[in-house]
C-alpha cells in the first residue's frame, strides 16, 4: 500500500506515519526497561501446584504454591514465604523468601531472604543473604554480564578453589572480611 504525500494544513497537527516493524525487531528479545506491568508474567498462587515440563517466555515468574519445573532466560523469579521451587532456573535476578531445590543461575543479583531456604547449585554474579535465611550446597560466583571476570581479592585468592568443593556462605562471608592489614587465612 502506497501512502500519500501530505500536505500541511494550518491548523491541524500532521498524523504520524505508521512503521511496519522490521523482522529484526520481531526476532528481538524484550528489553528489560519494560515496566515490571507490562512484563510477561506467571504466578503460581497459594496452595497450587505446578509440575512437569519447562516454562518458557515467561519474564517474571512468581512463586506462592508449589512449582516443580524448569525456567530459562527470565528476568525475574520470585519465590513468596509460602512458595516452594523444585527444579532449574536460570534468570537474570531472583529474590527468594520460600524454598528453593535445585540448579539456580542468576547472571544478576540473587536474594536470599531471612525466611528463604536454598538447596542445591547455586550460580550468580551477586548474592545477598539475610541473617536468618538457609543455604546448603554449592556455591559459585560468577562474572556479571557485561562486566569484565575481576582479580581475586587477597581472601579470595586464600580459598579453596575446587569447583567440586562445596562452600559455606559462613567460610565466603568470613573471607570477605579480611583485610589487607590482616593476615590472610593463615595455613599451617
Amino acid at each position: 500500500m502506497a501512502l500519500k504525500p501530505t500536505i500541511p494544513t494550518p491548523g491541524i497537527p500532521p498524523q504520524p506515519t505508521p512503521l511496519a516493524p522490521t523482522p529484526a525487531a520481531a526476532a528481538r528479545p524484550p528489553s528489560p526497561a519494560r515496566p515490571a506491568s507490562e512484563r510477561r508474567a506467571l504466578v503460581v498462587g497459594r496452595g497450587i501446584a505446578l509440575s512437569g515440563g519447562a516454562i518458557s517466555d515467561c519474564e517474571r515468574l512468581e512463586v506462592h504454591g508449589t512449582a516443580e519445573v524448569s525456567i530459562r532466560n527470565a528476568l525475574e523469579l520470585v519465590i513468596a514465604d509460602s512458595g516452594v521451587f523444585r527444579g532449574e532456573a536460570e534468570i537474570e535476578e531472583a529474590d527468594i523468601s520460600g524454598a528453593f531445590d535445585g540448579a539456580l543461575t542468576a547472571t544478576g543479583r540473587l536474594v536470599i531472604r531471612g525466611t528463604g531456604r536454598v538447596t542445591g547449585t547455586i550460580r550468580c554474579a551477586r548474592l545477598m543473604v539475610e541473617e536468618g535465611a538457609q543455604v546448603s550446597g554449592r556455591i559459585e560466583m560468577i562474572p556479571a554480564l557485561g562486566a569484565p571476570a575481576a582479580s581475586p581479592t587477597l581472601a579470595q585468592a586464600a580459598m579453596p578453589s575446587s569447583p567440586a568443593s562445596p562452600v559455606s556462605v559462613a567460610a565466603q562471608a568470613a573471607a570477605s572480611t579480611t583485610t589487607p592489614a590482616e593476615p590472610a587465612l593463615a595455613r599451617g
